[in-house]
């Protein structure tokens, strides 16, 4: 998979800004703080369908797996922010959604944005995710990313 320019380096931005992020926060606690402890053992998880996964391989937002999905997910770094790539699925809807077929687009993820998951107590669920297009993408696109909104309840 080739990179432009431009999206290498909108993708390098991406991981560096969130490095930056996480070392600045390492540098603000005063020397003498002690470390935080871990308020849970649970790691961050991406919602769907009202179940919460870690480093899913498959991924469908809003719980529609028949329009448009991510698969072949593979994770590089799964934190407050996790970093994979993978395929982006959409149906072409021609000449209609029952009839048409799955368009395939390479894609960088990053989901960001933890928050506590309702009802799951001491649980956090990302509730943001971008994905950046490496090579084609869908034409209703005018941009190389997209960022979504997810909900706990998905």
């Amino acid at each position: 998979m080739r990179l432009t320019r431009a999206r290498s380096f909108l993708a390098t931005s991406l991981v560096v800004l969130a490095g930056a992020a996480t070392t600045a926060i390492v540098i603000a606690a005063p020397a003498s703080a002690k470390p935080a402890a871990p308020a849970s053992s649970h790691q961050v998880v991406l919602v769907n369908c009202n179940s919460g996964k870690v480093k899913p391989a498959l991924f469908a937002p809003g719980c529609m797996p028949s329009q448009e999905f991510f698969s072949h997910l593979s994770w590089t770094s799964w934190k407050s922010v996790a970093f994979g790539s993978g395929t982006f699925n959409l149906i072409s809807c021609n000449p209609s959604c029952a009839r048409g077929k799955f368009q395939k687009f390479p894609v960088l993820v990053v989901a960001w944005r933890a928050k506590a998951w309702p009802n799951h107590a001491g649980r956090q669920y990302f509730s943001r995710l971008t994905m950046i297009f490496t090579g084609k993408r869908p034409k209703s696109l005018h941009t190389a990313s997209q960022t979504l909104t997810l909900s706990a309840h998905q």
